[in-house]
C-alpha cells in the first residue's frame, strides 16, 4: 500500500511531556503563580489542610507544574519561604560581615529588614504562630535550620561588633540581647489581631518606620551605659 506524503502544512508537531510548560516567561508565570497561591492558602489554613491539588486549582494550572518546579508541597513551601525570607537573611549577612553604614545604622537596618517584610507579608507572622510556634514537626526544623538559624543567628555576632564599637555595654550578655532584638522585631506582628483592637494600631508604612524607629532608641537605650545609680532616685 502507498503511503499518503504529508504535506508541510499537516505535519504534526511533536508532543509535549506532560506537565511541561512552554516557554522561559510563561514558566516563570507558572511559578509565580504557584507561589502567589501557596502564600494566600497557607495564610488561611495549616500547611497539612493545603493539597497540591487545592494550590495548583487557584494557580489556574496543572498538579503537575507543582512537582515540575518544586518537587512536591515541602519543596514549594521551602520556595516560598526563600523567596520572602532570603532578602531579609541576606540583609542580616551582610551587616554581621561589616557591611553597615555604622554601628547603629546596622541595628536599624537590622530590625527594618526584618519588620518592612513583616509588615509587607503578614501571612509570614501567622505562618511562624501556626506551623512554627505551635506545631512541633518537620517544618518547625526546616524553619529552624533554614531560616532562623542562618537570620537570628547571627544577631549575637552582630551585638559583639556593637560591644567592640562601644556602642553597647561590654557586659551585655549577647545571647540575651539578640532574643531582646528577635522580640522588638517579631512580638508586634505576632501580636497584630489583638493590637489593633486593643490599640487601635494599623500597620501602615508609616507605622512601620515609626516602629523600626522607636524600636532601635528603645535597643541602645536598654543596652548602652549603664545609669548611674543616682539617676534612677
Amino acid at each position: 500500500m502507498a503511503r499518503t506524503a504529508l504535506r508541510p502544512g499537516n505535519r504534526s508537531a511533536p508532543r509535549r511531556r506532560p506537565g511541561r510548560p512552554r516557554g522561559e516567561t510563561h514558566t516563570e508565570a507558572i511559578r509565580a503563580a504557584l507561589l502567589k497561591a501557596a502564600r494566600e492558602l497557607f495564610a488561611q489554613r495549616d500547611f497539612k489542610a493545603a493539597s497540591v491539588r487545592e494550590i495548583a486549582a487557584a494557580a489556574r494550572v496543572n498538579p503537575a507544574m507543582v512537582h515540575y518546579h518544586f518537587g512536591d508541597k515541602d519543596g514549594l513551601y521551602r520556595a516560598m519561604l526563600q523567596e520572602t525570607l532570603g532578602p531579609v537573611l541576606q540583609k542580616v549577612q551582610e551587616l554581621t560581615d561589616g557591611g553597615g553604614r555604622e554601628s547603629q545604622a546596622s541595628i536599624h537596618d537590622a530590625l527594618e529588614a526584618v519588620m518592612t517584610m513583616l509588615a509587607r507579608e503578614p501571612w509570614v507572622a501567622r505562618l511562624i504562630v501556626r506551623e512554627v510556634l505551635a506545631e512541633e514537626g518537620p517544618f518547625r526544623e526546616l524553619f529552624i535550620r533554614e531560616f532562623a538559624a542562618k537570620g537570628g543567628g547571627r544577631v549575637p555576632q552582630l551585638l559583639e561588633r556593637e560591644k567592640a564599637n562601644g556602642r553597647i555595654r561590654k557586659d551585655l550578655d549577647a545571647t540575651l540581647g539578640a532574643l531582646s532584638f528577635m522580640s522588638m522585631a517579631l512580638f508586634p506582628f505576632i501580636a497584630l489581631p489583638v493590637a489593633e483592637k486593643v490599640f487601635g494600631i494599623r500597620m501602615t508604612d508609616a507605622f512601620t518606620r515609626r516602629l523600626v524607629d522607636h524600636s532601635t532608641r528603645m535597643f541602645y537605650e536598654g543596652a548602652g551605659r549603664k545609669p548611674s545609680r543616682n539617676a534612677s532616685r
